[in-house]
């Protein structure tokens, strides 16, 4: 018999001891007895934004064995649940951690000891969406801080070389069987915006316009942004939906090679583990695989190089995070005996061809994702969607003294490289 405690008392009505037990079933294929469970949030405002996340510590068959769960609950309420069911989030997550990751990891190293993600104890419809997976804090993993204004070179450096094993693992894949590749291509089509819908009905593009006219107003005051970066970024407004639209498209004709992106590798999807007492980072692991698409590697590389990365790094490391990405992709893919390799030259062609969503980042996502903390705003999805509410977000993400910081260089940058027009 259960004998549910503390903040167990405050969690919604689907987090159920069935779920609970049917998660270790599914997981040790045999009848499980829940002794107890407790239960609470495990993420912050502001951390997570298409999904609630719980941690669940349960004790099980007469309390000879315990185990630390996540659960990923995706309820169908308001605009969240009408978003997930466009861009078929609970499917594509599910499907890439159940099938996918596993054999990723043991494409890339036959111990499987190259992981990809935590690994995923069940997944359901019912009652709501939800997701159970072990709890990766119970093993030393943690996130950092987002509102510190972005990863150091240690951090990045491992980021790219996890993206790298993982872009290659998933060319391996496709390479094994035409079936296998066109798993990938149908089944992960597109990312941030279905093709289906008009960029002006989009529930993702329309904030992310309304982000670009609040930096419009806010930097117009400004005196360290060169005026006519803002005249030409003024002159993107009436076509800045559409041009979103086209910009995260995967299937990209021109593409030098093909891999499955993760699609939203920013800090708060990645979690690191340490050693020397926290003093040295070790270990990462990627979280959140709501907007995977098969595509053109370049997605990837340029929303995590201008997310990501510390002000100070972001522009002077580039170059040398985007060899160290190479350097694993072309070692893991040679050690597979995979052909032909891309080229250094093959990595920056797709991301200087993509860098339009690098502009598309630094106006309208960095500004999220570098907010400071605030205890008494509602930092929810559907907060956005007020009117009143998401103006006054915004107002709070843009006047944000570190993102004014990254940005500002950011858009010097692409302005002298031609990218703003």
């Amino acid at each position: 018999m259960s004998n549910p405690e503390g903040a167990q008392k405050q969690l919604p009505s689907y987090l159920t001891e069935s779920l609970i037990r049917r998660s270790l079933e599914h997981d040790l294929q045999r009848s499980v007895t829940i002794d107890r469970f407790t239960a609470g949030p495990a993420t912050a405002a502001g951390d997570n934004y298409l999904s609630d996340v719980f941690w669940i510590r349960v004790e099980y068959d007469g309390g000879s064995a315990e185990k630390r769960l996540l659960a990923k609950c995706m309820p169908n309420v308001g605009d969240r649940g009408a978003t997930l069911d466009v861009l078929d989030a609970f499917r594509k997550e599910s499907e890439t951690f159940q099938q996918l990751l596993p054999e990723f990891s043991r494409l890339v190293s036959a111990d499987g000891t190259e992981q990809f993600g935590a690994k995923c104890y069940y997944a359901t419809t019912e009652p709501v969406r939800t997701i159970v997976f072990e709890d990766l804090k119970a093993l030393g993993f943690r996130m950092c801080d987002r509102t510190k204004g972005g990863l150091d070179y240690e951090h990045m450096a491992l980021v790219m070389r996890k993206i790298a094993k993982f872009h290659a693992a998933s060319m391996l894949y496709a390479r094994q069987s035409p079936e296998h590749e066109r798993r990938l291509a149908t089944r992960y089509a597109y990312g941030l915006y279905n093709p289906e819908e008009k960029p002006e009905d989009c529930r993702i593009i329309v904030p992310l316009q309304k982000g670009f006219e609040k930096f419009l107003s806010v930097a117009n005051g400004w005196p360290e942004l060169d005026p006519v970066v803002l005249r030409k970024l003024e002159l993107l407004r009436p076509t800045f939906g559409e041009r979103v639209a086209d910009c995260v498209k995967p299937q990209q004709p021109a593409a030098r090679y093909k891999a499955l992106n993760h699609g939203d590798l920013w800090s708060n999807n990645m979690m690191f583990r340490y050693e020397n007492n926290g003093t040295v980072v070790r270990e990462i692991m990627f979280v959140d695989y709501q907007i995977s698409t098969y595509g053109s590697p370049g997605l990837d590389l340029v929303y995590t190089l201008y997310n990501c990365p510390h002000r100070d790094i972001r522009l002077d490391r580039r170059e040398d995070l985007l060899k160290l990405y190479h350097q694993v992709l072309s070692d893991t893919l040679k050690r597979n005996r995979y052909e032909p390799v891309p080229s250094f030259a093959d990595v920056e062609e797709e991301f200087t061809r993509n860098e339009f969503y690098g502009l598309v980042c630094a106006l309208t996502l960095l500004p999220i994702m570098v907010m400071e903390r605030s205890n008494d705003l509602d930092l929810s999805f559907d907060a956005f969607f007020k009117e009143d509410h998401g103006d006054r977000v915004r107002d709070i993400q843009y006047n944000g003294t570190t993102f004014r910081e990254s940005v500002v260089p950011i858009l010097h940058d692409l302005h002298a490289r031609g990218y703003i027009q």
